[in-house]
């Protein structure tokens, strides 16, 4: 037989196979079915009824609370045992677990009809019923538990200490509150060029007192002008004497910053652009001949290109004023490593010249220091700045040489303090000590400022250093205030200057720094 003959019967006898099979399947599916939904019913009696009486008919058309069986038509003794035998076993209430029939065996059809179901997915496996969601959670670890509970205990002393403890401004013995405003006016409010006018200030603080108030105030073209308040009498009322000087801008004249500050170092800064000033604080000038233009320069030269170290050399400044004249010239040379600066002041010479005198340090970063600004003032308080960006300034390079160079900051190696703790009723005073090393020029000077954390009242403690003999050991002296911020105080900064002018400043984010602290309890 050739084998495209024997395919076709061979899968002509598949599909009756198949066929067979599916029919089997269902007639056994309507079978079970049939069973499934007549459980509970009685079930046929035989036809063999002893005395070859009809057959009873069962019912379960009883009352619907009780469940009672009924039988009608019973013709004989053996068949009211077998009902009473059936009603006994439907009132047997069922097994706690049920028992899973004998698997039945598989047939010889079975074997040839599965494998190709299962090939065309008849034969699923019925889904899992979905589990509970009544999921019993794992049980913590002892240790845990009781670590957990041991933080949280923890905290709620911690929160119970801290609603406890009197705020800086609830406490009585603390000042943390910078002295405030109440107001700030000019007497007489308008005043004529080259005249005078008196600003009071009335200010108070909670606790500690008022110690300074200062600022600066500020012309119609930007000319600025400080002052320094005295305590009038024993009150809480500030004053200081403004000059006006000739042939000043006219117009009206503003306190532009004013600084506030008590006896436990709070300090406030009050801004006139940010409103925080009144609109009393404010005077009118008057004046025939009002200067508002600054001065312009005109030249820059030096005396020498070069120089060594230690000598004395000049810079000449040309500068012009167009009607008060120029009043003052200052400027600053900056190191080639940029980390030291040389300043410099000027007085007037011939010829229409500033004369201005720079003498460099023995000790200094040698090389091109050049020109990095130059400041002119007029004498109605003109200011202007000349940087890098003019030609004047940019082309000025002085050429300095010398036996000992320096071009790096002292270093701070090691801070401590002692005592660590002082106390905020009476006040007192934190040494402080610190081991400075420097390439060769040697430390100049030493100083910072340590503030609370924070920066409760805009608090400040300045303090400065003093050399030991060897020039290494520094010592220096925080006087903390009576009402002083209680809790921790940090070093909030740090510069050191050496001899050759190099400067550093250490922040508080310095290694050296950063874990030195002291309490003010």
């Amino acid at each position: 037989m050739k084998r495209t003959t024997f395919l076709p019967i061979f899968f002509t006898a598949l599909a009756v196979v198949f066929g067979i099979a599916v029919w089997v399947r269902l007639s056994a599916y309507e079978t079970t079915s049939l069973r499934d939904d007549n459980v509970g019913q009685a079930p046929a009696r035989p036809d063999n009824v002893r005395e070859g009486r009809e057959p009873g008919l069962i019912t379960d058309n009883a009352s619907a609370d009780t469940g009672t069986i009924v039988e009608i038509g019973t013709t004989s003794a053996a068949a009211s045992t077998r009902q009473q035998r059936y009603n006994e076993l439907l009132r047997t209430p069922p097994p706690s677990a049920p028992i899973a029939p004998p698997a039945p065996k598989e047939s010889f059809l079975d074997r040839v009809v599965n494998p190709i179901a299962n090939a065309l997915g008849m034969n699923r496996p019925k889904q899992p019923p979905p589990q509970s969601s009544n999921v019993v959670p794992q049980r913590p670890n002892p240790q845990q538990d009781q670590q957990a509970r041991a933080s949280e205990e923890q905290r709620r002393e911690e929160t119970k200490r801290a609603e406890k403890e009197p705020r800086g401004e609830e406490d009585p013995e603390t000042d943390v509150a910078p002295p405030q405003l109440v107001g700030a006016n000019f007497n007489p409010q308008q005043v004529k060029d080259d005249g005078e006018t008196m600003l009071a200030v009335q200010v108070t603080d909670n606790l500690s007192g008022v110690r300074s108030v200062s600022g600066v105030i500020s012309s119609p073209s930007g000319a600025l002008q400080g002052f320094s308040c005295q305590r009038d009498g024993e009150g809480d009322r500030f004053v200081a004497r403004i000059k006006v000087p000739s042939e000043a801008a006219e117009g009206l004249w503003n306190v532009k910053y004013l600084t506030l500050s008590d006896n436990a170092n709070n300090s406030v800064n009050l801004n006139q652009s940010a409103g925080t000033l009144p609109a009393s604080a404010s005077f009118r000038v008057a004046s025939s001949a009002s200067d508002s233009a600054p001065p312009v320069l005109r030249s820059v030269y030096l005396e020498k290109r070069s120089m060594n170290a230690g000598e004395r050399n000049t810079v000449f400044v040309q500068a012009e004023d167009d009607k008060s004249g120029v009043a003052l010239v200052s400027g600053v040379f900056v190191s080639p490593s940029k980390q030291a600066r040389i300043g410099f002041g000027c007085r007037a010479g011939s010829a229409g010249a500033w004369e201005c005198t720079v003498s460099p340090p023995a000790c200094l970063d040698c090389g091109a220091w050049r020109l990095e600004q130059v400041q002119v003032q007029d004498k109605a308080n003109n200011m202007a700045t000349f940087r890098g960006d003019n030609q004047l300034v940019s082309q000025i390079v002085l050429d300095i040489s010398g036996q000992s160079c320096d071009a790096g900051p002292p270093q701070i190696t090691a801070l401590a303090l002692n005592p660590t703790v002082v106390s905020n009723t009476e006040g007192g005073t934190i040494n402080i000590t610190a081991l400075v090393q420097d390439d060769s020029c040697g430390v100049a000077s030493l100083s910072g400022q340590a503030i609370p954390a924070g920066a409760i009242g805009g608090q400040r403690i300045p303090f400065s250093f003093d050399p030991s003999p060897d020039g290494q050991n520094f010592t220096g002296r925080i006087s903390v205030p009576k009402h002083a911020a209680k809790g921790l105080w940090t070093i909030a900064w740090i510069q050191a200057l050496d001899k050759g002018h190099n400067l550093r400043a250490y922040g508080a984010a310095e290694p050296v720094l950063a874990r030195v602290t002291f309490r003010v309890e």
